[in-house]
């Protein structure tokens, strides 16, 4: 079993995702002494599901999620969110699945830039008739980055072909033909 994919929950208030669930804010609570919203979702059964699948072989399985999210009240920050399935694939033998990801800002010095990542997961499943506990931590994050430019030139108009000094043979296609 490989699970990946914890940033990707905080997709699910991304504008282009969002509308695929249903949102309620419960209040403003706190989270780790500081004051955060508490913000309910779950999947909308008209839309589509692009949030989270399970692949078996070349099959995939969409898994519907509900869960709870803690925002900063300050920043808007996304700060933890706990998703469950919302309901069993039996098909699959997929009975339940509970993710509880904790974010944080980790800066990156020599850009000056500084993004809110998964710092934690932990992941509780019961698949195949069996219980599964796994803990992620995160570190050590790496930022890079590519550049590339295109130089534009015009075409020769009559580019020369070189002429080589031992000229190739030219391929020889044989043709088979039957007669019945």
């Amino acid at each position: 079993i490989a699970d990946n994919g914890f940033s990707v929950l905080a997709l699910v208030f991304h504008p282009n995702m969002r509308d695929a669930f249903k949102m309620t804010c419960e209040g403003l609570g706190e989270w780790h002494g500081e004051p955060a919203w508490q913000v309910r979702f779950q999947q909308r059964d008209d839309k589509p599901n692009h949030m989270q699948a399970y692949l078996l072989g070349d099959v995939a399985y969409p898994v519907s999620l509900k869960g709870r999210a803690w925002i900063a009240a300050d920043n808007y920050h996304l700060l933890r969110v706990e998703s469950d399935i919302v309901k069993p694939l039996p098909r699959i033998q997929l009975f339940a699945e509970h993710i509880v990801t904790e974010y944080a800002p980790v800066p990156f010095h020599k850009m000056g830039l500084e993004f809110w990542l998964p710092q934690s997961a932990e992941v509780y499943m019961y698949f195949r008739l069996q219980r599964y506990y796994h803990k992620h931590s995160f570190e050590k994050y790496m930022l890079f980055s590519v550049d590339a430019q295109d130089k534009i030139k015009e075409a020769k108009q009559n580019p020369e072909v070189p002429k080589s000094k031992n000229p190739k043979k030219p391929d020889v296609v044989a043709e088979a033909s039957s007669s019945q």
